[in-house]
């Protein structure tokens, strides 16, 4: 990746970008070696081929033959879910038994999320499942430090980290007062609202009904609230939300974009701000505020540390998953890597036009055998053809077949 380091930029004089209106086809294109790269602005678009190769030994063997570059990283943006704190179910708390009771709630929910299982049955969607707010990348993550783990929903069993068990949820329920998911003092069934940024069509159905399992290995009712983007905002401005699905990416790579969505005055009910779920902490407020002038180093990693392990604890959001950004790259471009944050990738993009036409010509050499067969069946067809002519015009009425002169 340093190669061309120094070296002026742009590498390529033009780069001519296609939109296909099907999957299949594009994708088979790209096998052909017709496209350079498939990623600009999307960073998942390498996943479906890396699943691909996975699930079947002739196409693996058809990429590492061709020499296919299926770059794949955890990126410096999340998806996740996270609880209105404001909410007298799942949100703060008017008092200290309550406080107590929405906490044990909320960390038992967060258990029950199996993101580990989301990305094997969404492959494409893939990521790595989070232990906290900071992906990999961002000073201040020790996401990818050995033994280190988000306690609250994770254990470490033979030094490998693995999510509680359910009964480690079920027992938090218990305590606050939810046995088997109904209340424990008027035994109705607990119900949350899942307030979900899209209609429930068929894309979005299967992931969706995940979640409602996920809820009902609990006891907890999900009902499903799916709206379009504009109606969602609206009703988290109000506070009218309660359990939702959100993500974010990175607009400057530093810890403080990622840890400002829980800072209590960006409040999006009280304020408009970016913290949608109204978490607030004066603990974490404090910190946070100190940080914005910290540099990076020890002191800033004691604040990050201090500031992470009450958000794990308080569990406003689950932290979910940081997805994969993933690209199809042909082995003759250099200086490609998926990133949700770098937006001008074409710039350093440099390709060997040689190879590339080379590689075309051994790809897509004629195949002449097909049509040679279907040449000679045409003449095999033709021949039966004339010869039964001839035979016919022989004949005569009682079917007999008359000699030639």
């Amino acid at each position: 990746m340093l190669d061309d380091c120094g070296k002026k930029t742009p590498f390529v004089d033009k780069i001519v970008l296609t939109v296909e209106r099907e999957k299949v086809p594009e994708r088979y294109k790209v096998r052909q070696g017709y496209y350079d790269v498939e990623i600009f602005e999307r960073t998942e678009t390498g996943m479906p081929y890396i699943v691909e190769k996975a699930d079947s030994d002739e196409v693996r063997e058809e990429y590492d033959r061709k020499g296919f570059r299926l770059d794949r990283f955890d990126d410096v943006w999340k998806y996740n879910v996270g609880f209105n704190m404001l909410d007298p179910v799942v949100g703060q708390g008017d008092t200290p038994e309550r406080q107590l009771r929405n906490r044990k709630l909320r960390q038992a929910i967060s258990i029950a999320i199996d993101w580990e299982e989301y990305s094997k049955i969404f492959p494409i969607k893939a990521g790595l499942t989070a232990q906290g707010s900071l992906p990999n990348g961002i000073f201040g993550s020790r996401q990818s430090q050995p033994g280190w783990f988000n306690p609250i929903t994770h254990r470490l069993v033979d030094g490998v980290v693995l999510r509680r068990p359910i009964e480690d949820a079920k027992k938090l329920m218990q305590e606050a007062g939810y046995p088997d998911g109904r209340d424990a003092i008027t035994g109705q069934p607990l119900t949350i609202h899942y307030d979900f940024y899209a209609p429930p069509t068929p894309e979005w159905r299967p992931e969706i009904e995940w979640m409602v399992r996920q809820f009902d290995k609990l006891g907890i009712q999900l009902e499903v609230r799916a709206t379009d983007n504009n109606q969602f905002q609206d009703k988290v401005r109000k506070g009218k939300h309660q359990f939702f699905w959100y993500g974010w990416n990175a607009d400057y790579p530093d810890a403080e974009n990622f840890l400002v969505l829980l800072y209590g005055p960006n409040g999006k009910s009280r304020s408009d701000g970016e913290n949608d779920t109204n978490y607030s902490n004066p603990e974490y407020d404090r910190l946070f505020e100190s940080l914005k002038t910290l540099d990076d180093g020890p002191a800033k990693q004691a604040v990050i540390d201090k500031m992470i392990a009450i958000l794990q604890v308080d569990a406003p959001e689950d932290f979910g998953i940081y997805p994969y950004s993933a690209a199809a790259v042909q082995h003759w471009v250099y200086n490609s890597k998926p990133s949700i944050i770098v937006l001008d990738k074409g710039r350093y993009l440099r390709l060997d036009a040689q190879e590339r036409a080379k590689a075309l010509a051994q790809w897509n050499r004629p195949v002449w055998w097909p049509l040679i067969v279907a040449v000679l069946v045409l003449c095999a067809l033709l021949l039966v053809a004339v010869r039964s002519f001839r035979r016919r015009e022989r004949t005569n009425a009682r079917g007999e077949v008359l000699a030639q002169a």
